[in-house]
């Protein structure tokens, strides 16, 4: 069997046993109705995106280009910043991290001046499960709704029912509830779902 085939064949294989790893963990879970749907912790109120571990950020130090350069977040949502101690930015904005970094280099730079722009997402993740083109995770760096969400991972397949679980970590305790809505709900836009975005660690499974 040519090494191609083999590795196309290992692929599908995998996916297939995520999918029933899904079926058999998380649908024991009751199914609640997508009203029930809260925001989570992506985004702040104003849609800005909120970093978050492993993310890849540029900063520029107007006049210091020593200290300017591309930092990546640590798994524990620190960031390690020349000459000032490690500061916790997980779930900070952009804007903040600036205000944050300008404050803490206050004694070091003289009248400091910092821009902050994300370069990377990657605590942002979603996975697409079930019948659709693409499975596999995404990771994303704004706000996306669920008819976006399913656009990048190439609609429906011919055999999708329409029925779509999310699949979610809620509240600090990361406990994991399930929601139920229709396809159709999404195109209408019914039940609000137009407004609704994922969040990260969302699973999309659509049966």
């Amino acid at each position: 069997m040519p090494s191609m085939m083999r590795l196309r064949l290992s692929s599908l294989l995998l996916m297939l046993s995520f999918s029933t790893l899904l079926t058999s963990c998380f649908f024991r879970i009751p199914a609640e109705d997508i009203s029930q749907l809260q925001a989570g912790k992506t985004f702040d109120r104003q849609g800005g995106y909120l970093i978050g571990p492993n993310d890849e950020v540029d900063i520029a130090v107007f006049g210091e280009e020593s200290l300017t350069g591309r930092y990546t977040i640590s798994p524990a949502g620190m960031l390690n910043f020349r000459l000032v101690s490690p500061i916790n930015v997980n779930g900070m904005t952009a804007a903040q991290v600036t205000k944050r970094l300008e404050m803490a280099l206050a004694g070091i730079v003289k009248r400091p001046r910092v821009t902050v722009a994300l370069m990377a997402s990657r605590s942002f993740n979603v996975y697409f499960s079930g019948q659709v083109t693409r499975v596999g995770t995404v990771s994303l760096t704004s706000e996306t709704t669920f008819l976006q969400a399913l656009t990048l991972a190439g609609g429906l397949t011919p055999f999708a029912t329409g029925r779509i679980v999310l699949i979610r970590q809620v509240g600090d305790a990361k406990k994991v509830r399930r929601f139920s809505l229709r396809y159709e709900d999404i195109l209408s836009g019914e039940k609000f779902l137009d407004s609704v975005t994922l969040e990260s660690g969302d699973v999309l499974y659509v049966e």
